[in-house]
């Protein structure tokens, strides 16, 4: 179930909400924010109100431009109402400023991200209160993962081209029926309903359970021969189809295999050497997510 957050800030301090908001998306929290919410003609106050009303966690971003204002105290008020009522939201502090709680929030723990330098910690404590499981590649301020671009240039330095339909992107098909699958990549189902696609670069295999496609499978040939002992880097692969290493966390990694975890879209991604001199394979899987 996705969880969903109100933002409720001070335009001041706009740049550091965009940031965190952008963070959380990444780690597929679902966000309420006015600037992407409200069109012009649109009435604030029942936007607002409305916000409030469907969302999991109002979070109140305190710093002395938060505190001094009316809409935010109003925001709150709406929110800790609920919460008082109990309502399924609840009220998140995260002190981005050193302010004097107010009296509405007093007794609350908070999040402190007052130090930029433990951002990190900080946002990590905060997903993990929410139940969101934290992955430190999915922070727009992360250097450790590679980015799309890198992983095409590592890609065309080991000569993998940037494969095009159906082999673009392929985690696209989990949970299509098999009918729209079938239209998807322009072949037949078998007579169990799994879809087959071969060519010279591609074996790839969508695996049906009942009406749905719920396991996708590719083989790189071009990757063959390899063996389980050799290691291999999974991020131009990864690039080859298009993903994102960004987006990913990397949970496992032995030689002969990689698992990674897209926490937004929910898929447990697996790049791996099935057997010695075989090409190197990509499975996608939301069955098997978290495991």
């Amino acid at each position: 179930m996705t969880v969903s957050v109100f933002l409720s800030h001070n335009k001041e301090d706009k740049l550091f909400v965009r940031k965190l908001a952008r963070d959380l998306d990444n780690h597929g929290v679902k966000i309420w924010l006015d600037e992407a919410e409200i069109k012009v003609g649109e009435s604030l106050i029942g936007k607002i109100r409305s916000g409030l009303d469907k969302v999991d966690y109002v979070a109140v971003i305190l710093s002395p431009n938060s505190i001094a204002s009316s809409w935010v105290q109003r925001e709150v008020d709406v929110a800790m109402n609920q919460e008082i009522m109990r309502k399924r939201v609840k009220v998140l502090p995260i002190m981005y400023r050193k302010c004097e709680l107010p009296d509405f929030l007093l007794g609350k723990l908070y999040a402190d991200f007052t130090e930029e330098s433990r951002y990190e910690d900080a946002f990590e404590k905060l997903v993990r209160s929410i139940e969101v499981v934290f992955n430190k590649n999915a922070l727009e301020s992360s250097l450790t993962a590679a980015t799309l671009g890198q992983a095409l240039n590592k890609a065309a330095i080991i000569n993998l081209p940037i494969f095009s339909k159906p082999f673009h992107r392929p985690f696209q098909y989990i949970g299509m029926s098999i009918a729209s699958a079938s239209t998807a990549v322009g072949q037949r189902p078998n007579e169990i309903g799994n879809i087959i696609i071969d060519n010279d670069d591609c074996h790839m295999l969508l695996e049906a359970e009942g009406n749905f496609i719920n396991y996708v499978e590719i083989d790189l040939k071009k990757t063959a021969p390899h063996l389980q002992t050799q290691e291999f880097d999974s991020v131009p692969i990864l690039g080859s189809l298009s993903i994102n290493p960004y987006e990913l966390e990397l949970v496992r990694k032995q030689t002969h295999f990689h698992t990674y975890y897209d926490h937004r879209k929910k898929l447990k991604i697996s790049v791996s050497c099935l057997y010695d001199e075989a090409p190197l394979t990509v499975g996608f899987s939301a069955k098997y997510y978290g495991m």
